[in-house]
């Protein structure tokens, strides 16, 4: 596309001999040569409007969780990780635990765009203010959760930017997969992430019990206060929204929640189980490394478990609302066995 417009010399301009109304309108020249006016450009192209832009209190215990999230804000700069770094322990072992905690930081960091996508929807669909305000705390939260994670990665081997391993670089983006959102009504787009974050706050806890080291055992520590709030955002989700949702958008919420678990997550992110064997075995033993000297890690053999823990909590929350989950077989068939 070429852009062209017309112009009088410098010494007309000076001399004012031109007025304003004299200029020809600036023209857009397509490739195929017709012209289009910019005022045309904008009706084939447009634009969402945030108004009105909405700014009194809904949803006080939204507001509260904001309010929450301004005083107990928190710096992982702050978290001296030098116990890591003079830590005696194998390389092996310091690898196997950079690497977990590269994986945490880039499940943490999957998180952002997942919330830019509902803080644009928030926005346009002119949400209370609160509910903007939350979207935007936990994206930043879940930001400070990734800075967290890489610095710990770095105490240990170095943080990694990418997994190592070619198959598992397919894993994670399967979770940004917005199809799944886009398919579902706004606050039952919003529930299934909240769902995660309670699954994720399971594992979370398993990972503050098992950190031996001070660093490691804070930054756990404060991620899970962050993570209650986003947890009790979904409750809050529920009780006000759960009983409106659409019968089609309560099955969706079940289904997609557990393509989502089966699809990604188990595929060596929350657990190894759905790994190929070769990377199963190796994600697991390195698993198993960093566990052993309590670098915040869960054991492989023990994931299952935790999860199942989980699964049960949330299918006991939202069958009220009549929202079934359906069988996830690495998980139930796995539970069932155990008993």
């Amino acid at each position: 596309m070429i852009f062209n417009h017309y112009h009088h010399d410098a010494q007309t301009v000076l001399d004012g001999s031109v007025r304003l109304s004299e200029h020809p309108p600036i023209v857009f020249i397509t490739d195929g040569g017709a012209t289009m006016q910019p005022s045309l450009l904008e009706e084939l192209t447009p634009v969402p409007s945030p108004y009105p832009i909405r700014s009194e209190v809904e949803y006080p215990d939204v507001w509260r969780l904001c309010e929450q999230a301004r005083e107990l804000a928190w710096n992982p700069t702050s978290i001296d990780f030098s116990d890591l770094r003079e830590a005696d322990i194998p390389t092996e072992v310091r690898e196997a635990g950079a690497e977990w905690w590269s994986l945490r930081a880039w499940m943490e960091h999957g998180a952002v765009p997942y919330g830019t996508e509902r803080l644009r929807e928030a926005i346009f669909r002119h949400e209370p203010f609160e509910i903007k305000q939350h979207i935007t705390n936990f994206i930043a939260e879940e930001l400070r959760h990734h800075e967290a994670s890489f610095l710990i990665a770095n105490g240990l081997a170095g943080y990694q930017s990418e997994p190592r391993a070619e198959y598992f670089k397919a894993i994670i983006p399967r979770f940004h997969d917005e199809r799944d959102e886009k398919a579902m009504s706004f606050y039952a787009g919003l529930a299934v992430n909240t769902l995660f974050e309670q699954l994720s706050g399971e594992l979370l806890q398993a990972r503050y019990d098992n950190a031996r080291f001070q660093s490691v055992r804070g930054a756990c520590q404060l991620i899970l206060r962050d993570e209650a709030r986003h947890i009790q955002f979904g409750r809050i989700i529920m009780r006000r929204f759960f009983a409106k949702l659409s019968a089609d958008d309560r099955r969706l919420l079940g289904d997609k929640f557990a393509k989502k678990l089966r699809g990604s997550l188990l595929n060596g992110v929350y657990a190894v189980v759905n790994l190929p064997p070769a990377e199963r075995e190796r994600a697991g033993r390195n698993r198993a490394l960093a566990a052993e000297y309590g670098l915040g890690a869960t054991h492989p053999d023990e994931e299952i478990a935790i999860i199942k823990r989980g699964l049960d909590q949330i299918r006991q929350d939202v069958a009220p609302y009549d929202v079934v989950i359906p069988e996830i077989a690495e998980v139930d068939r796995a539970g069932a066995a155990a008993h």
